[in-house]
């Protein structure tokens, strides 16, 4: 079951209804029943996994809790029960393919007695969202570790692990702020209803109108690589690197609108990433539940910035590394986490070595030198990401080479994809909602505050037939620019 399905259409309004109208003491079985249909709509044998590994969680965080002084024992074992679920879920394929790989070439000098073709074949489906609810459950059990009370009461637990507006693609909740909110649920009212709404119809228009009218020209130069030009190397990259910031973040605010409705806040996990005038500032702008979670379980625990800077350069590599393995079970998920890795060391290294230049400083805060950062920061993240929508690493170097590489431009590909698409208009009807909702955050366009501010209070003044009517205008819009064939979430193969 998708946001976007029709399934979902009808799912989330009867749970709605039911929340609110029934008893407070019910409420939370219902939603964690609610989540489990929700989870088990895809594979039902997989909610026995959620189940298991939620019941393990629970009661670990118990015992590390009453027995402190075997934490430590205790906290490992479950962390190899939590990372190893992971591994074989998400990475037998990958490993068992790589060793079969390695056979094939290595057969004619290694003489085996079986052909590598002979080895059997294993194909592991993936659960969905286990990499996030195994790092929700990892960060449970090492806070716990670290001093935090366990949760006691184990429907509030499980409701914390099975979620459904968090559970397929994050974001990566904390249990100390989910817990707090079940300890407060908010009564329904008319702020709640109006902002979970726009949450939804914000969300479905990234995700439907113009992230899957980006993915047909994506998938459009993806699949004929190797007869692109370098103009199209540059408008198929930058459509991916688009398009996979409107369908994460819109799957993330469709989920957070579901939330909110529900009375629950659920982190925001996008700060317009492609305004950062650096590659530190861009990671605490994306996918900010995954890089504060690296953060606080990996690169502190390495040492963080308390050491050399050599050694702090290693530990940034190694949780980027790991950062980009998180994300897919393929070496070109590995090398993308590299690239990350050094490109972010890289910008730790400049900025050390400019901290006490005073005209570097100033030039950085200055309008040229914010935009500069600005270009060179997309430009980066741009090109690595490449590596992570290829297919495979040849794929990934024949993009490359294209890029930088003269050919001829404009492939039919392209051409016939964006010529056929509703994306332009649907893409001017955004950009006029975004800088009418995100304008005053932006220094570019601060004089326009004043006009934005009043605009926001004047959306929040209309009464309900206005509101109403707006909200079937965006949701029909969402529906009309909408390519004929939707694309998968991006994430959900995470």
């Amino acid at each position: 079951m998708l946001f976007t399905s029709l399934a979902y259409l009808f799912f989330f309004p009867v749970v709605f209804a039911a929340y609110w109208c029934a008893p407070k003491s019910w409420r939370r079985e219902l939603l964690l029943f609610a989540s489990y249909v929700f989870y088990m709509s895809w594979i039902p044998a997989y909610g026995l996994l959620l189940f298991f590994l939620t019941v393990c969680n629970y009661f670990l965080g118990l015992i590390i809790d009453k027995y402190r002084n075997h934490g430590k024992t205790i906290v490992t074992l479950g962390l190899i029960a939590n990372i190893g679920a992971l591994a074989y879920f998400k990475y037998t394929n990958f490993i068992l393919d790589s060793i079969k790989s390695a056979l094939v070439g290595l057969a004619p000098w290694l003489k085996l007695p079986f052909g590598p073709a002979d080895l059997p074949v294993v194909n592991v489906i993936l659960p969905l969202g286990i990499s996030f609810f195994v790092f929700e459950f990892i960060h449970y059990i090492v806070d716990i570790y670290r001093g935090h009370k366990p949760i006691k009461n184990p429907i509030d637990f499980a409701l914390f692990a099975a979620f459904f507006p968090s559970q397929i693609a994050g974001p990566i909740k904390r249990f100390q702020d989910f817990e707090k909110q079940l300890g407060e649920l908010k009564p329904l009212n008319q702020t709640l209803v109006h902002d979970g709404i726009t949450l939804i119809l914000q969300g479905l228009f990234k995700k439907v109108a113009l992230s899957d009218n980006l993915s047909g020209l994506v998938s459009a130069g993806y699949s004929h690589c190797a007869s692109v030009g370098t103009v199209d190397a540059w408008i198929m990259s930058i459509a991916f690197s688009i398009q996979v910031y409107l369908d994460f973040s819109g799957y993330t605010d469709m989920g957070r609108g579901s939330a909110l409705l529900l009375g629950f806040k659920l982190p925001d996990n996008f700060d317009l990433p492609y305004f950062a005038t650096s590659l530190s500032s861009y990671w605490r702008r994306w996918h900010i539940s995954l890089s504060t979670w690296l953060r606080d379980y990996l690169y502190i625990p390495m040492g963080g910035k308390y050491v050399s800077r050599a050694r702090k350069h290693i530990n940034l590599f190694i949780t980027m590394l790991l950062g980009g393995l998180w994300h897919g079970a393929a070496w070109h998920y590995v090398l993308w986490g590299a690239m990350q890795g050094l490109m972010l060391a890289t910008n730790h290294e400049y900025d050390a070595r400019i901290k006490n230049n005073s005209a570097l400083l100033k030039f950085h805060a200055s309008l040229m030198g914010q935009f500069l950062g600005f270009l060179l920061t997309f430009v980066s993240m741009n090109f690595s990401l490449v590596v992570f929508r290829a297919t495979n690493l040849n794929d990934a170097m024949t993009v490359y080479a294209r890029m930088f590489w003269p050919h001829a431009s404009l492939s039919r590909p392209l051409f016939d994809d964006f010529s056929d698409s509703t994306l332009p208009v649907a893409l001017g009807a955004y950009i006029v909602y975004f800088i009418l909702s995100c304008g005053d955050r932006l220094p570019v366009i601060s004089k326009a505050r004043a006009y934005v501010s009043s605009r926001a209070a004047l959306a929040r003044a209309c009464g309900w037939p206005t509101r109403i009517a707006i909200y079937a205008g965006s949701f029909l819009a969402a529906v009309g620019f909408s390519p004929s064939n939707a694309s998968p979430f991006i994430y959900f193969q995470f």
